[in-house]
């Protein structure tokens, strides 16, 4: 009996269907990069491919082998490939390589050694690193093909490993959250497009164009506010669009006070000396409205510069309309703040974010991530840092179209917000996303 019960049990053991296999080549593919999918024990006739839930492009199938290209709007960092044909499903890991520099990559090899290179690398720069026992070669690829080139180095030789030259960025959850390093992967980064920080000053330790002081009335517009106001606003409008140029405008003193007079002159100011693709970005602002400074920002509107504002920080008081961002102005973008919910998951509006009917866009403004003078790094609160993520999101939007007016710029942020489950006079029309465009 026993003896029968076995035979059965390995009988129905050989006739179960095995689970079906896949395997990736290369096993490390670029955003837009062609990957080679071999499937074991299921066909590629109707199969689709997922990477990291997004359904990938098939550009070609035969019997058990498929290729697609690694879909534009995901991550860097290892994602799950799923290919799916009816109710079976092949699954394998690929690396997906994110924000790198496409034409460079890094080869650890042994102390001493020099690289073999195959045709399309050369030798940029070669340090034996003693203390860490390897060498680090830094290598010029001229292919298009990230993946292959790193899966074809360490083909050369066991010892080698080859890896993508990642472009590491200062750390702060708010350009995380609102998708920019997904737009950076596209290759969207604020090119072309300068960003006026009208503020506190902008220290040295911040890459920017000349400005000018309209305190102290000099061409030096370094920022005297304890702890940098307006160095950790330009930082943040880096974070969003690295390669936006910073142009420094010092409106408000070493107290932080910013008169009205000052701010109007900084807008005409930028007006005057504008060259090419402009934004304008106030982290500033009062109850009482100044229609100088109305009639200002009308100027710059029409001189096709967009406006984002702070909504301001007094939702523990009441909300007070704050001005400038409460002008009706179109293409002027009024910021509220959001904060992380440690409770529920997810983002709301941060208790001191000013609420309103004039509240138009919502982003990350709690315990921010920012530079300090002198390059060092603290933490950021208030409506003044969500809005330079608003304003370098308007400057990767006007990097890929110079020719939008503010309003229509306006428009676009406001179609691709991420709508929150909350009331629009706390954020708006949700909160500023770049995962998918421009």
């Amino acid at each position: 009996m026993r003896t029968w019960l076995w035979s059965v049990l390995l009988l129905v053991s050989a006739c179960a269907p095995s689970s079906p296999s896949l395997s990736l080549s290369p096993s490390r593919a670029a955003l837009g990069e062609e990957v080679e999918a071999r499937l074991g024990g299921m066909s590629a006739e109707g199969a689709q491919v997922f990477v990291g839930g997004t359904e990938a492009a098939v550009t070609l199938r035969e019997a058990t082998t498929l290729r697609f290209r690694v879909p534009t709007n995901l991550s860097g960092g290892p994602q799950v490939v799923r290919v799916v044909r009816g109710t079976q499903e092949a699954r394998a890991t690929l690396g997906v390589l994110g924000q790198v520099d496409r034409n460079r990559i890094l080869l650890r090899l042994p102390l001493g050694q020099t690289p073999r290179l195959p045709t399309g690398f050369t030798l940029l720069r070669r340090d034996d690193l003693q203390g860490c026992g390897f060498a680090l070669a830094e290598l010029g690829y001229s292919g298009d093909a990230l993946g292959r080139a790193l899966a074809e180095l360490e083909a050369q030789d066991p010892s080698y490993k080859a890896d993508p030259e990642s472009l590491w960025s200062l750390s702060s959850w708010g350009g995380e959250v609102v998708g920019a390093p997904l737009a950076h992967n596209r290759g969207v980064g604020g090119r072309g497009v300068r960003v006026a920080v009208l503020d506190t000053g902008v220290d040295g330790a911040i890459p920017q164009l000349p400005g000018y002081d309209f305190v102290e009335g000099d061409a030096a517009p370094q920022d005297a506010f304890p702890g940098g106001h307006g160095t950790g606003a330009a930082g943040l409008v880096v974070e969003v669009a690295p390669e936006a140029q910073i142009i420094p405008v010092r409106v408000c003193d070493g107290n932080g006070v910013c008169r009205a007079s000052r701010v109007v002159r900084g807008v005409c100011w930028v007006v005057g000396n504008r060259q090419g693709p402009t934004v304008l970005n106030l982290s500033l602002g009062g109850d009482t409205p100044v229609e100088a400074l109305k009639l200002a920002l009308q100027a710059a509107l029409g001189q096709g510069i967009p406006v984002a504002a702070a909504a301001g920080n007094q939702g523990n008081q009441g909300s007070p309309a704050h001005y400038p961002a409460a002008f009706d102005l179109p293409g002027l973008v009024a910021v509220g703040a959001l904060e992380q919910d440690p409770t529920q998951g997810g983002l709301r509006p941060a208790p001191y974010s000013t609420r309103g009917a004039y509240v138009d866009l919502a982003a990350p403004g709690t315990a921010l991530e920012c530079v300090t003078p002198g390059g060092g790094l603290g933490s950021c609160t208030g409506t003044s840092f969500a809005t330079p993520i608003v304003a370098g999101a308007m400057a990767l939007w006007l990097s890929t179209n110079p020719n939008l007016s503010p309003a229509q710029l306006q428009q676009d942020l406001e179609q691709y917000a991420r709508p929150l489950p909350h009331p629009p006079q706390e954020v708006g029309k949700g909160m500023v996303d770049l995962s998918q465009k421009p």
